[in-house]
């Protein structure tokens, strides 16, 4: 009997425990990548939004990818796939060691996975978000906040992919 109230005393001591407010990033990178497949002569066209955070933690990136005809705009009704991936720093380089007949091979290690997410918006949802004052995506308790030279690159990409510039 004791020993439980005095475990009550503390609950009531210690007081409700505070959540902690997500991180909050501002992107400063974009980068894109374009794959054709000249069989079928579809494009995979991807804008990459880099987001990193200086106290050495994780890396954040969002991909938003559409497909479309090679030199054609993407057909209506379009949609984009927008992928958040978490790049936790301790994956930068994870340890692999091979060892054949008890003798160490030399190999470089790469990671396969990464935490992901993905959801598909439509073309004309997307060319919204880039005609916006502030956009944030929130994905792994942490808010992604697009910054300034993201917003006007990926208006240019949705131009681009909408056919309003070559």
């Amino acid at each position: 009997m004791k020993l439980a109230m005095m475990c009550v005393g503390l609950l009531a001591v210690a007081g409700p425990v505070a959540a902690q407010p997500p991180q909050h990033i501002v992107g400063d990178r974009i980068s894109g990548t374009m794959q054709t497949d000249g069989a079928t002569r579809a494009v995979t066209d991807t804008a990459t939004l880099t987001f990193q955070n200086h106290d050495g933690g994780p890396v954040y990136t969002i991909d938003f990818t559409v497909r479309h005809r090679v030199q054609e705009p993407v057909a209506s009704p379009g949609v984009v796939d927008v992928v958040v991936t978490q790049h936790p720093v301790e994956d930068d380089s994870p340890p692999m060691l091979l060892r054949v007949d008890g003798e160490t091979v030399s190999t470089v290690a790469r990671l396969h996975a990464k935490r992901s997410v993905v959801a598909t918006i439509s073309l004309d949802e997307f060319d919204r978000l880039t005609r916006a004052g502030v956009v944030v995506d929130s994905a792994f308790d942490t808010e992604l906040e697009l910054g300034p030279g993201q917003i006007r690159m990926l208006r240019y990409t949705a131009d681009r992919w909408l056919g309003r510039v070559r």
